[in-house]
C-alpha cells in the first residue's frame, strides 16, 4: 500500500477535509469515502485561539449520533454514516477534550 493511498483514505476526495476512522461519508460535503476527484490542494494550517469545543450531532435520517472534538468550532452538515442532511446539533460544550 502506497503512502498516497493512505493519505487519500484519510481525507475527503471532494473538499479535502479530514475523515474520521469509521466515516462512510464526509460530514462536511456528503461525498462517499473514496470518491471525488482527489485534485491537488494547498494543505493550510490555521492557528486558532480559545478553548476546545466538543459538538454532539444526531442524523435526522438514520438516527446516528456522533461527537466531534475540535478547535474553533465545527461545520459538519452531513451524517458520516449515511451521507444525508440535515443533521441536528445536540450540544456544544467548551472546555477540555
Amino acid at each position: 500500500m502506497s503512502d498516497r493511498f493512505q493519505e487519500d483514505d484519510c481525507y475527503c476526495g471532494n473538499c479535502h477535509k479530514p475523515l474520521g476512522e469509521k466515516d462512510k461519508f464526509c460530514p462536511y460535503c456528503g461525498t462517499k469515502r473514496g470518491e471525488g476527484k482527489f485534485d491537488p490542494f494547498d494543505n493550510e494550517i490555521t492557528c486558532v485561539y480559545g478553548p476546545p469545543v466538543t459538538v454532539k450531532y444526531k442524523c435526522k435520517a438514520c438516527g446516528n449520533k456522533w461527537t466531534v472534538n475540535t478547535l474553533g468550532g465545527d461545520n459538519s452538515k452531513y451524517c458520516p454514516e449515511c451521507g444525508k442532511s440535515p443533521i441536528t446539533k445536540i450540544s456544544e460544550e467548551f472546555g477540555m477534550f
